[in-house]
């Protein structure tokens, strides 16, 4: 697993393309089931529930291995150590700017604006599932670096200096419960022929915000999993609600 770990390390720009690849083929499979004719509500909302369960019990694996099983942490160490060794400066300095993008003010005045905007449009419903995705998700990712209390990498690669606890990344579950949710939204709210390009569009730069926390030495492999894991459960929760009361509302 270490030897492992320090191969990927090694290629982390290729292992990231290729993970976002794979995520965008993934968005993109997800859209068409969702949007397919045959594919009924009660069916949706239980494609919903396994999301749900299967991103929860990822999370709970790899809290488990992180407070029982030290092989955890020798293979997020092996991961950093040769990812900033190989990883060129000027690659490094180009994510340190990326990363911004999932900074809580930003994801904030995203979320503000956002629901501002939906409120004065009167979609009182996208509004309330816009703040409770982004807002709740937050209180979530405190509630959960407090409990389990994980320092952060040290290393002299890396380009920032953070003194919260690093388990599960904030920036990773904030952007995407905030973009998601924001894509829910314009998904609802915009014609068909954008609704593809949003879902791919947002996925991108979740992955690009999850990536530039290990590019610039934040944060552990696990700790970025595990934030999108705990942000899908809490994202597909609110869209599930959401599209409950939605459909309650037109009976």
């Amino acid at each position: 697993m270490i030897e492992l770990a320090s191969i990927a390390g090694r290629h982390a720009l290729v292992l990231m393309a290729a993970t976002l690849l794979v995520a965008e083929c993934i968005a993109y499979g997800a859209f068409r089931v969702g949007h397919a004719r045959t594919l009924t509500f009660n069916a949706g909302i239980g494609v919903g529930v396994v999301v749900i369960v299967a991103a929860a019990a990822c999370f709970t694996a790899l809290t488990h291995a992180l407070l029982t099983d030290p092989a955890l942490t020798r293979f997020d160490l092996a991961f950093a150590r040769n990812l900033g060794a190989t990883v060129p400066r000027e690659v490094k300095h180009a994510f340190a700017i990326a990363t911004h993008l999932g900074d809580p003010k930003v994801l904030a005045i995203c979320c503000t604006a956002g629901a501002i905007a939906l409120l004065s449009t009167r979609h009182l419903l996208l509004a309330c599932t816009l703040a409770a995705a982004s807002g709740g998700n937050g209180l979530l990712n405190m509630t959960l670096k407090q409990l389990i209390r994980r320092a952060r990498p040290d290393y002299d690669t890396a380009l920032a200096s953070v003194h919260s606890w690093s388990f599960p990344s904030g920036h990773t579950s904030g952007s995407l419960a905030t973009y998601g949710a924001i894509a829910y939204v314009l998904m609802r709210t915009l014609p068909a022929r954008w609704r593809l390009p949003v879902v791919l569009g947002a996925v991108a730069v979740v992955g690009m915000i999850a990536w530039s926390r290990l590019i610039i030495g934040v944060h552990f492999a696990s700790d970025v999993l595990a934030g999108a894991m705990s942000s899908t459960a809490w994202l597909t929760a609110c869209v599930i609600v959401a599209e409950w009361l939605r459909r309650r509302a037109i009976g």
